[in-house]
């Protein structure tokens, strides 16, 4: 068997199949997954991560750097990631970052402030920061311009969310006891706060802003007013003492009430914003706007102690204008000294009765109107309102017999004629009657002084008569004179006749015979 040859062998054998290597290997897939997990986490993080926003505060009291969170209604949405000083304005500058979703809000009209334990006229609140520390409070509002840099409130909001309600804005001269955070009265009850009270720049008035709540809001109108309804309100005057005060929360705190004359369901409602006069008490909110208001000048010669300003000028006890000045003044001409009280005087407070002429006539002008009543007899005098307080007001009234008065109205204020009021006359009759009494006195007097020196010589011999007759009478009585040992033998004398008499009565009832037979 003859062996293949060398050769041969070699063509025998198996072709390899020979592959250019790969340029791609999966090591490198380890790395490009780890790219690719990078970039989505950044990008997640980018996604998510909100927008950077400053917020300036005048102290950093509570604050931390990494700690301290921003709430929204107690849910997280922000953190403090550094806090620093502002050099030139000398404010708290503190850095937060919030999160993605709430970018739409942060307008102008979104308000920051600091949630730490306070006490204020609500009462106690943020208990809980006690524990957990401060954090920063907010109030959303999408309604403004996109802002990054913020002022923080010092003090929280009031009213925070959209509560159902209006605000209203009262203007006064003087704030009296009321504060922020105060509550609103309607007929006692609670139906609204103080937000927030300032100095008008003229320094001359206040404005307090205040909140309703809904749906006690809808009775405030053109017809509603509002008064300082702090601590207890006491007054005195014509009508007396008057006590006033809305709730014990006021007493302590003091509050603001309100009350509206036209509760008809055609009345429309104050609209948000509205403007109002707030009233220093109940009392002021009451006074009457006077319109067609005439002024005149009474001159009182008496005394004008007890009326003040504002003190009201009645007719039969009807309402129609007040005193608004009270003055000193001295005629040279006729050497008097008076006191001027200026009023004023509404006269379409009276009602008309008669045909139109007759009306057209006699309120055609305030002269003419005038005139006419003075000629009836009208006329003013003092009048006093309460015996308690003291206080007086014009009452107005007509008097047939007066004098007769020609106004002048040439003068800058036409003066009202005058009449003595009730005290004026008491005082001119209690005059009369101090000087008759003293006359009186005086004949009492004369009387007494004959008395002492025409009547004494015979008193003191009629006094010496009666004393001698007294110690006559006294030596008579006594133990040891004759009368007396007379009359004690006397008195035994008789005593034995009565025993015999007693003797013979009992012998008669046993022997009533003896009357016949003898003994």
């Amino acid at each position: 068997m003859n062996e293949p040859s060398q050769g041969e062998t070699m063509n025998n054998l198996p072709e390899s199949n020979i592959q250019p290597r790969s340029k791609f290997s999966i090591v490198w897939l380890v790395p490009m997954v780890a790219i690719l997990i990078g970039a989505w986490i950044g990008y997640k993080a980018w996604s998510e991560t909100g927008p950077t926003i400053t917020i300036t505060f005048k102290t950093a009291d509570g604050l931390e750097a990494g700690k301290t969170k921003i709430k929204y209604k107690n849910v997280e949405i922000g953190e403090v990631t550094a806090i620093h000083v502002n050099h030139d304005t000398m404010n708290v500058e503190v850095t937060a970052e919030m999160k993605r979703d709430i970018k739409p809000f942060l307008t102008d009209k979104t308000n920051f402030w600091v949630v730490r334990a306070r006490i204020d006229a609500s009462g106690v609140s943020g208990l809980g920061t006690l524990l957990s520390g401060a954090y920063i409070g907010l109030e959303l509002n999408s309604e403004g311009k996109s802002v990054r840099n913020f002022t923080g409130l010092e003090i929280p909001p009031v009213i925070t969310g959209k509560v159902p309600g209006k605000h209203f804005v009262l203007h006064t001269k003087d704030l009296g006891s009321i504060e922020r955070d105060v509550p609103v009265y309607y007929r006692k009850f609670s139906v609204g706060k103080v937000e927030d009270v300032k100095l008008d720049p003229d320094g001359e008035s206040v404005t307090v802003r205040i909140f309703i709540n809904a749906p006690y809001d809808q009775w405030v109108n053109k017809t509603t007013k509002f008064w300082n309804a702090s601590g207890v309100d006491v007054s005195l005057n014509a009508n007396g003492i008057d006590v006033r005060t809305e709730s014990l929360v006021s007493l302590l705190i003091g509050g603001v009430a309100f009350e509206s004359k036209d509760m008809s369901s055609n009345m429309i409602q104050a609209e948000n914003n509205s403007e109002f006069k707030l009233y220093k008490d109940y009392a002021d909110s009451l006074k009457i706007i006077y319109n067609d208001t005439g002024k005149y000048v009474i001159n009182f010669t008496e005394s004008v102690r007890g009326l003040k300003v504002g003190a009201p000028v009645e007719f039969r006890g009807i309402q129609l204008g007040e005193v608004k000045e009270i003055s000193l003044s001295y005629d040279i001409e006729h050497k008097k000294i008076t006191v001027q009280v200026t009023i004023t005087i509404d006269y379409q407070r009276f009602s008309l009765k008669g045909n139109d002429e007759t009306a057209q006539q006699l309120f055609d002008t305030r002269r003419e109107r005038t005139e006419i009543f003075i000629k009836q007899g009208i006329r003013a005098q003092l009048e006093t309102g309460s015996l308690l307080t003291g206080q007086l007001f014009v009452g107005l009234d007509f008097f047939p017999d007066a004098p007769l008065f020609v106004i002048n109205w040439d003068a800058e204020i036409p003066e009202f004629p005058a009449v003595s009021g009730t005290f004026g006359a008491m005082k001119v009759h209690l005059g009369s009657i101090l000087k008759k009494v003293d006359d009186m006195m005086t004949q009492i007097k004369e009387l007494s002084y004959k008395l002492n020196h025409n009547l004494e010589p015979e008193l003191s011999g009629t006094l010496k008569q009666a004393e001698n007759t007294l110690v006559t009478i006294q030596d008579t009585l006594k133990n040891d004179s004759p009368l007396q040992q007379d009359l004690q033998m006397a008195l035994r004398e008789f005593t034995k006749a009565a025993r015999s008499i007693k003797t013979l009565t009992d012998y008669l009832e046993r022997h009533p015979e003896s009357l016949i037979q003898g003994k």
